[in-house]
């Protein structure tokens, strides 16, 4: 046992010299927890070590040149040495996993870079399970090891057991159902603990958030039998790609969360690609349906996202997710890339947060009943909206209307063109909270009215943002007054960093603003004017593939039978629009 003030004694079995060197460099030159680090190469030349010297714990390779790291574990337990054991692997191996567990390994560990940093707190954390789990088995059987791994170590907090996905290890009222993996309520319940010990040790912690792509689409059209059995084994293929020390748990729905202690965003990343290139090429349900799918993912990580709770780490990686989304699936945001964050660069409310808060409530009450009921209350507060003011009497309408048929046009699915409609009906609900004396003003806003009244796409987010089922049309909302060029508001982002539906509703509002609402400042012009402006525009205010894909919808509409605009220009816009985005 580790006495008071004694060093704590390690021997590594490694036979990489430039990974023993690593990892023995790490160890002791780590003055939080200092080791005195002996090294072997070999399995016999560890055994001879361990019966010559004294060790508190034995860190081994899973692989030594042809021997099984487990091996050097067999000749422990027949020589009677009972010291914590853990194994290295390089990469997740579900054999070796399984195997080590069964034969009682105290830890095993993924090889990375990031674990060279942390390592010592990690295999002090592994001894002192070590000797609790050995206590709770056997309470007669030496208790004061358990007591004395516990006093000198009283720093490092232990973790339950990691979940099986057949429940092996975990019990029943932390597993989700269906699953197995953690549910919602103990993931809630670890990211405390485990942000707790991030702050506290200084090392870093990521989440990953994953979402399935179109699983709404899936259960309609496969079935929720098929849905959930694909679940089960979009659950086990997350769980196998994780480490041990990693967290993985079902957040909701088809959203599942993946946190992983000692990891920075580089780690995370390298993780993300791996889960996405595993599910591009997996076939689920291989031999009934065969469904391939997609997967969003949305990525955070502490200390290098600044967070004021430890909510924030989740709250972050969905944001991520939903921006995922909200520009096209299949792919892995940072919420760090997010340019600006959007909390981070807010201006600051003029207006009371009770106009936001009490119309929060309003529509929260029926968010839980119902979708449909939810978007029929926000509906009526449009509706509620527009008729205070003949310019914008059936704005919201007219736009849902278009923005329906421009994303049919761009070949989007049932569920992306529901999300884009939706959002372009509540685009303006924000300017619930704009004065009637701004709003209404019949002559041209000064500048500061101007600053209010650029508030209302973040008054929207905020109103829809806590309900469940509107996030996605929240996020579209709050970037609708986006430009192309960046230059817009309220976060001046990009090109692509947009949403493609806030893009898209930036291109209708802006049309039917000119042709319908705008007589309050100036007269309405004809479809082919306000035709010519949007491709003047292009590149600059909007993406000139969604000009061009607006003009085809009003093509299909009838409400446009001429190219009375400047179609080199157009083409032009597009290209150079192609051109930035590729990489260099």
């Amino acid at each position: 046992m580790v006495a008071p003030g004694e060093i704590f004694s390690i021997l590594l079995v490694e036979d990489n010299l430039e990974d023993l060197v690593l990892f023995k460099k790490s160890l002791e030159q780590d003055r939080r927890f200092p080791s005195r680090v002996d090294s072997a190469e070999t399995i016999a030349e560890a055994i001879e070590k361990i019966k010559r010297n004294s060790y508190h714990l034995v860190l081994a390779e899973g692989k030594l040149q042809e021997q099984n790291g487990l091996d050097l574990l067999h000749e422990m337990q027949e020589a009677h040495v009972d010291l914590p054991f853990v194994l290295m692997t390089s990469i997740r191996d579900d054999r070796l996993v399984r195997e080590a567990m069964n034969q009682g390994v105290a830890d095993l560990i993924i090889k990375s870079e990031s674990q060279f940093q942390f390592l010592a707190a990690k295999l002090r954390e592994s001894y002192q399970k070590f000797y609790q789990k050995r206590s709770r088995a056997d309470p007669e059987e030496n208790p004061e090891k358990a007591e004395d791994a516990k006093s000198s170590f009283d720093d490092v907090e232990e973790l339950p057991e990691r979940p099986s996905l057949n429940g092996e290890y975990a019990a029943p009222a932390i597993r989700d159902e269906l699953t197995g993996v953690f549910n919602h309520g103990y993931i809630h319940d670890r990211i405390v603990r485990e942000f707790s010990r991030a702050s506290r040790y200084s090392y870093p912690l990521s989440c990953l958030m994953v979402d399935i792509d179109h699983f709404k689409t899936i259960n309609e059209q496969k079935g929720y039998r098929s849905g959930d059995m694909l679940l089960r084994e979009f659950a086990r293929l997350i769980f196998e790609s994780c480490r041990l020390s990693d967290l993985v748990g079902r957040y909701g729905g088809s959203e599942f969360l993946v946190l992983l202690p000692h990891i920075s965003y580089e780690g995370a990343q390298e993780l993300a690609k791996r889960v996405r290139t595993t599910f591009a090429e997996h076939v689920f349900l291989s031999g009934t349906e065969d469904i391939k799918i997609t997967i969003s993912i949305g990525i955070s990580s502490f200390p290098e996202d600044a967070m004021s709770r430890r909510a924030d780490l989740i709250n972050y990686s969905r944001r991520a997710l939903l921006h995922a989304k909200a520009t096209g699936r299949n792919r892995s945001i940072l919420f760090r890339d997010m340019a600006p964050v959007v909390e981070a660069k807010m201006p600051k409310l003029e207006i009371s947060e009770k106009k936001v808060s009490g119309f929060q409530r309003r529509i929260t009450e029926v968010a839980d009943s119902a979708r449909r009921e939810c978007l029929k209350v926000s509906t009526d507060l449009i509706h509620t909206l527009e008729s205070k003011d003949r310019f914008t009497a059936g704005h919201g309408t007219n736009c849902a209307a278009y923005a329906r048929q421009v994303a049919d046009v761009m070949g989007l699915s049932i569920e992306e063109v529901e999300v884009i409609q939706n959002a372009a009906l509540l685009h303006d609900i924000g300017k619930i909270c704009i004065p009637d004396a701004i709003l209404l003003k019949p002559a041209k806003l000064t500048f500061n009215e101007y600053e209010i009244m650029k508030q209302h796409a973040y008054y929207g987010y905020k109103i829809l943002t806590p309900i469940k089922s509107l996030r996605e049309e929240a996020l579209i909302i709050l970037h609708h007054h986006e430009w192309f060029n960046g230059t817009g508001y309220p976060c001046h982002l990009s090109g692509e960093e947009i949403p493609l539906g806030a893009r898209i509703i930036g291109v209708i509002d802006a049309y039917d603003t000119m042709r319908m609402s705008g007589g309050r400042y100036r007269k309405t012009i004809s479809v082919e004017d306000a035709v010519i402006e949007l491709v003047n525009m292009s590149g600059a205010q909007f993406d000139p593939n969604v000009v061009k894909y607006f003009i085809a919808a009003l093509k299909m509409r009838r409400d446009l039978s001429t190219d009375c605009y400047d179609k080199e220009l157009l083409e032009r816009n597009i290209k150079e629009a192609a051109h930035k985005k590729m990489p260099a």
